[in-house]
């Protein structure tokens, strides 16, 4: 029987043990009909068949991300972009343009600056926000920390003053001399303006979400683990489907206060959109130093970090989780919040549905011999990784043997546990191939580094195992979905640092080809 598509003169990496490397592809309808050689394939074609010959590009398994925000994407593209800026005077002058596009009073809100990368390696000050825009607050949030630089409008229209009292696991920034505000406010003190800036209009934010996902799809991803934050988000996902306007497959994520309002929404009959999972927060973050340890924090002694349930509390939850049908998706930073989820899970009785703990961070080898004798899937995403290390500090802040625990993803890998991963877009860049890249390179405890299969994997079989659905997507066999990333050059045998410099072609969705 002739194939609608083939692809030929590939180099295939299949993400199949039994057949990792080959030259084509064959698609009937949504399905991967047949993979092999060119001649094998070739007998597939016919007056019919629409061929495409990629003379050596390389085709993967859809890219697959497990952890990312859509509509707060689509909110960041309303933001101003302050990647580009060199110097604190770039900084100004794209702020200033930006204001003089902006409606006076309207929040300016922008991303990306770091003062690693500006010529005057410093922080802007408030007094430097205020000439480049005095009539309009504005909010600017670091590329990589949760660490915001604003301006006297913003600290007045939240009522923010040297006398506001800071939130806990949060820093208003003052100057030592003077006490007056610097603008800069970290962790959990960026949420004092947040709560001030306004939402976009539910039509606003459809149209900025569906502008996401294109980007989305630009960056070589085929399924994304959408992890919605509001109800608003789940109208706009059944929008965008039945408007035909999703170029990818979608797992909806909410948390468990959305659970009973997305059962009733009837997400879950089509392998293009499905309800996937429940979000159950047992722990914080490791930036706000609210993760749950064993032992304090090594800097701050009387501080092991905070629990958001009982144990009690939290079997319930996991159960109300599983009678709807859907994963239970774990978020536990700290090795005290892990171990209390493993004992959890121990005593639900067997089920189908896999567990899943997200950005499981510090670890031990207790703690790791745990999750592979309970087949929990560990979901991670590599920007996150690095940034724990090179801008929160790690080691400073766990100790030389904590940190040596914190992400051990080789360690995991050898002890027999999956790992998916994802962006956690846009709070850290979209490109998975910059993700494989920083698993490939990894600077702290460099043992922990992975090689290119190891990290594709995490994007690919292991992101479908981590939902349950690798029998049906995660590697090019036969019979399962066709869905295909088309990539510039081999991930496999160019040089790590190169990897994040590789170009996505096209990708291939359901059999049809998406080109850019």
């Amino acid at each position: 029987m002739p194939a609608d598509l083939v692809i030929i003169n590939a180099t295939v990496r299949t993400l199949n043990p039994a057949q990792p490397k080959t030259q084509a592809i064959a698609i009937t309808k949504n399905r991967i009909a047949k993979v092999g050689t060119n001649s094998e394939i070739s007998r597939l074609i016919d007056e019919t068949t629409k061929v495409l010959n990629f003379e050596g590009k390389t085709v993967v398994p859809g890219l697959i991300d497990t952890h990312i925000h859509v509509a707060d994407f689509g909110r960041c593209l309303m933001w101003l972009d302050l990647g580009p800026a060199k110097s604190i005077s770039e900084m100004q002058n794209l702020l200033k343009e930006k204001a003089g596009q902006t409606i006076a009073g309207k929040w300016i809100v922008g991303r990306g600056w770091n003062q690693a990368a500006l010529k005057e390696k410093r922080m802007p000050t408030i007094q430097e926000l205020d000439a480049a825009a005095p009539d309009n607050p504005v909010i600017l949030y670091h590329e990589v920390a949760m660490i915001c630089a604003v301006n006297s409008k913003a600290l007045q229209r939240a009522g923010v003053t040297n006398l506001t009292p800071e939130p806990k696991g949060g820093v208003i920034s003052k100057d030592p001399k003077t006490g007056e505000l610097t603008g800069i406010l970290r962790d959990a003190a960026t949420s004092l303006l947040w709560q001030f800036v306004p939402e976009p209009t539910v039509v606003e934010l459809l149209e900025l979400t569906a502008l996401a996902c294109q980007k989305i799809s630009l960056a070589g991803i085929t399924s994304v683990h959408w992890l919605v934050l509001s109800e608003v988000e789940l109208s706009i996902i059944q929008n965008l489907y039945l408007m035909g306007r999703l170029p990818f497959r979608v797992n909806v994520v909410v948390p468990i206060a959305l659970l009973e309002k997305t059962v009733r929404l009837k997400i879950g009959d089509d392998s293009v959109l499905r309800f996937g999972g429940v979000t159950l927060s047992v722990d914080g973050y490791l930036d706000s130093k609210k993760a749950a340890l064993f032992e304090p924090y090594s800097d701050e002694p009387t501080n092991n970090g905070e629990l958001f349930f009982t144990q009690k509390e939290f079997i319930a939850s996991i159960k109300k989780v599983l009678v709807s049908g859907v994963q239970p998706i774990i978020l536990a930073m700290g090795d005290k919040a892990i171990s209390i989820t493993l004992d959890a899970i121990e005593t639900i009785p067997k089920s189908n549905v896999r567990f899943r703990i997200e950005q499981a961070a510090v670890l031990n080898e207790s703690l790791v011999k745990r999750l592979s004798e309970q087949g929990v899937v560990v979901s991670i995403q590599p920007k996150v990784v690095t940034s724990e290390f090179s801008v929160w500090s790690a080691t400073t802040h766990l100790g030389l043997e904590r940190a040596r625990w914190l992400h051990p993803l080789k360690s995991l890998l050898n002890e027999g546990v999956k790992i998916a991963a994802g962006s956690d877009c846009p709070m850290e860049p979209l490109n998975p191939l910059l993700g494989i890249h920083d698993l490939m390179l990894r600077e702290a405890f460099p043992e922990q580094r992975l090689t290119a299969e190891e990290a594709l994997r995490m994007y690919t079989l292991d992101a479908a195992y981590s939902s349950g659905e690798e029998t049906v997507k995660g590697s090019i066999e036969e019979g399962k979905l066709a869905d295909l990333t088309i990539l510039s050059a081999d991930p496999m045998v160019v040089a790590p640092e190169k990897i994040a410099d590789i170009a996505v072609e096209m990708i291939v969705v359901n059999g049809k080809i998406v080109v850019f």
